[in-house]
């Protein structure tokens, strides 16, 4: 009888924890972030852009990608929990796979569908983002 006590309020216990670790991200809300892409392993300099997603229903993300030298990308994802993905461009789009932290950060990895380069993804939240997500 504890045993079976124990092991419902542990299980209830992980899934509050679960819900509390994943931001929250309400329809129709656009966040901003400044993002960097680097040569995975290697470093080097980063290419640097800014992001701007909007949040839709069902986890559906559209948005721009702008990077500093200059030009405007679309992308297109979605969120589901913690985890992200991201095409960003057409034809032979940049793809991201990768998680967002609670404090809203991306972390990832990026890489192109006909090319054997892949790249370390980071979405840093801008600060005084009145978006940022929110933990519950």
């Amino acid at each position: 009888m504890i045993t079976r006590w124990t092991a419902k309020a542990f299980a209830a216990f992980a899934i509050l924890a679960l819900a509390a670790a994943a931001p929250v991200f309400a329809q129709g809300v656009t966040r901003h972030y400044y993002t960097e892409l680097y040569r995975y392993p290697q470093g080097g300099f980063p290419t640097s852009a800014t992001l701007d997603l909007t949040f839709g229903a069902n986890g559906t993300i559209v948005g721009y990608y702008r990077p500093t030298d200059g030009g405007v990308t679309p992308v297109h994802g979605s969120v589901s929990g913690s985890r992200i993905a991201l095409d960003i461009g057409g034809g032979d789009p940049l793809h991201v796979t990768g998680t967002v932290e609670s404090n809203g950060k991306i972390e990832g990895r990026a890489f192109r569908s006909f090319g054997r380069a892949v790249y370390s993804f980071i979405g840093r939240p801008i600060p005084n983002d009145s978006t940022l997500p929110r933990v519950p």
